[in-house]
């Protein structure tokens, strides 16, 4: 699975038996796009600060399953990530949640790893199912390094904590093994590692706060 991004990881755990994020709750949501941003980041494209996100070069081919998200950020001036996921998580249409979800859904597709599905009262909007050699892959992937001792990565350690603030580790993994993963991430400390893990810790709750923020608006 380490031949797969970070956004496409996360999706594949993140959606339910039809393919689709929850509506309740917005939680998946954020962190889908907190992980999308993330993997912008990483690749230079993007900055990311605690208000604003701004395009610092061209989208990667490696990326272009993002290019709806990179699309819309991509803006004379720096986008206030209010703005960002005001538009993410609290629009009637959902216009720009669907467009990213079926973009990240169909390089899924094309890999074989998620079956598109019709879903809506009219079938008009799209699914994308993962297969449960996908789902296997990725959470065995997890399981190898935070239950088995094994070489933590930056990527695993940014996926749990992606799937842990927006609830996706549950189906997966027993009461039992979430402890131990909390537990084995705690004990890393101050290394590089430890403090990489409170730094993706950080930047998840900051979008979740703004989220937040956000209910009151709209309520």
């Amino acid at each position: 699975m380490r031949d797969l991004t970070l956004s496409q990881e996360y999706l594949l755990c993140a959606v339910n038996e039809k393919g689709r994020l929850p509506h309740l709750g917005v939680e998946r949501t954020v962190c889908l796009v907190a992980a999308a941003l993330l993997e912008l980041q990483l690749e230079g494209c993007v900055a990311v600060d605690k208000k604003y996100v701004t395009v610092t070069g061209p989208l990667p081919e490696g990326q272009a399953h993002l290019r709806p998200l990179y699309a819309f950020v991509n803006r004379p001036k720096p986008i206030r990530k209010e703005k960002l996921l005001e538009e993410y998580t609290y629009t009637v249409t959902d216009a720009q949640r669907d467009e990213l979800l079926e973009s990240i859904g169909r390089s899924l597709a094309d890999l074989g790893l998620v079956q598109p599905v019709k879903v809506g009262l009219l079938g008009k909007k799209k699914g994308y199912a993962p297969t449960p050699e996908a789902i296997s892959g990725v959470v065995d992937m997890i399981r190898a390094e935070l239950l088995e001792e094994g070489e933590i990565t930056e990527d695993v350690v940014s996926l749990v904590v992606l799937m842990e603030k927006g609830n996706c580790l549950k189906p997966y993994f027993s009461a039992f093994e979430q402890k131990q993963m909390k537990q084995r991430l705690r004990a890393l400390g101050e290394s590089p590692t430890g403090k990489m893990v409170q730094e993706m810790v950080e930047y998840v709750e900051n979008m979740m706060a703004i989220a937040v923020g956000l209910i009151a608006v709209y309520s």
